[in-house]
């Protein structure tokens, strides 16, 4: 198993950035040809340095990004008797699915639902068959806020009410928050300003100076790998009672392929597909789990079945693109890169190793052109900078 993506085979293809290779037979001084580099392909460009990124700055719209099993596995380990007039499991799934139809992060949604609810302990104005997971309406004195009549309503009017801080668009489903037009008519200065968590400090929670930050640190806890085990087994333990489910199904590959278990992940994604078998991400992750196996043959097969679907495909045409490379297919492995360009033409990705290939054919000019724009986009990268001056060099000759 392979779990480097940036290390994938040895030899003279050697996985490093557009460099100069230096070998025991010199090469002589006149000799600098790009003959006497390796370009490589990248499958992820190196993380930015954490200390360049505002970790607060996490948005509220977006999907989430925590396995719904580890969220259950999370809220157990810190309060294992919650007081909810439903199981966990339903209510995690219930902020999962009314947040994904609204666009905001339900993970998230749901530690703001940690933060003022006390992993579900309660204990202030608000009580559990209120089914009231966000505090609304209590504001303070004793005022117990709004009831709402089952579990899945009151998740329902917790991610309208932070839809109208998040955007002033509409909620996609009947309104069922109860203050969602009083900020709307009455806080206008509220309504659509928050892009990040944050930014709800000293309006949805007064004076809340850290009530984001500290919403975002429940949700970074809740990412740590401590919970990976139990959650695969959680996970299984899912799968094994809904067979049928190909969801959880595909939440235990998912889960095992993290964890580097490929035999399990595939196992479970070929369930998936047996349960929906059009089912494309499926596709996707085994072509990736094969990549990384070295199984390029099998590999090839899953994204050429994905675009035969969806020709515009950018994982696989980057998964294939990638296979081909290494084989030394440059002009099959630089059709697919130009296909991905065609449809995004700002994958870096794409630039990269589209543009190394044309350097590799002595098409500096061209390659100029794709590392330029990769620069760009991403002006920090050093692979990028070193393969951008390495290329304008022979065009300088």
């Amino acid at each position: 198993m392979f779990k480097n993506k940036f290390c994938r085979f040895t030899g003279t293809a050697l996985l490093a950035a557009t460099i100069m290779i230096s070998t025991a037979s010199a090469v002589s001084a006149n000799d600098t040809t790009i003959d006497n580099w390796r370009y490589r392909p990248l499958v992820e460009w190196p993380a930015v340095p954490k200390a360049a990124i505002d970790t607060n700055a996490v948005t509220i719209l977006g999907e989430a990004v925590i396995p719904q099993e580890q969220m259950v596995s999370y809220i157990r380990s810190v309060n294992d008797e919650p007081k909810i007039n439903c199981t966990l499991e339903e209510l995690v799934a219930a902020y999962y699915s009314e947040a994904a139809i609204e666009g905001v992060r339900g993970d998230i949604a749901l530690c703001q639902a940690l933060k003022e609810t006390g992993f579900f302990r309660y204990g202030n104005d608000v009580k559990p068959n209120q089914n009231n997971y966000c505090g609304l309406g209590a504001v303070g004195h004793g005022a117990p806020g709004y009831s709402f009549l089952t579990p899945q309503r009151g998740v329902r009017a917790h991610i309208q009410h932070l839809l109208a801080y998040a955007t002033q668009e509409l909620p996609k489903q009947a309104l069922v928050d109860p203050r969602y037009e009083i900020l709307v008519t009455k806080y206008p200065d509220y309504h659509g300003t928050a892009t990040y968590w944050p930014d709800l400090n000293g309006k949805w929670a007064v004076p809340g100076t850290h009530y984001g930050q500290d919403i975002i640190t429940l949700w970074r806890e809740a990412q740590k790998p401590d919970y990976e085990d139990s959650v695969l087994e959680a996970a299984r333990q899912v799968a094994r009672k809904n067979g049928q489910d190909y969801l959880a199904h595909e939440t235990v590959a998912q889960l095992a392929k993290k964890q580097g278990g490929y035999e399990e992940a595939l196992r479970e994604y070929d369930m998936v597909l047996k349960l929906k078998p059009a089912h494309l991400s499926a596709r996707l992750s085994r072509g990736d789990i094969f990549r990384e196996w070295g199984k390029d043959n099998l590999a090839l097969k899953e994204y050429d079945q994905v675009l035969a679907v969806e020709p515009a495909n950018s994982q696989a045409l980057l998964g294939k693109a990638q296979i081909l490379q290494f084989a030394g297919e440059i002009k099959a492995a630089q059709k697919c890169y130009t296909q991905v360009l065609k449809h995004d033409p700002d994958n870096t990705l794409a630039l990269y190793n589209h543009g190394s290939l044309l350097a590799l054919q002595h098409k500096y000019k061209a390659a100029m052109k794709d590392l330029a724009r990769a620069q760009e986009l991403l002006p920090d990268n050093k692979i990028i900078a070193e393969a951008y001056n390495m290329t304008e060099a022979q065009l300088k000759k």
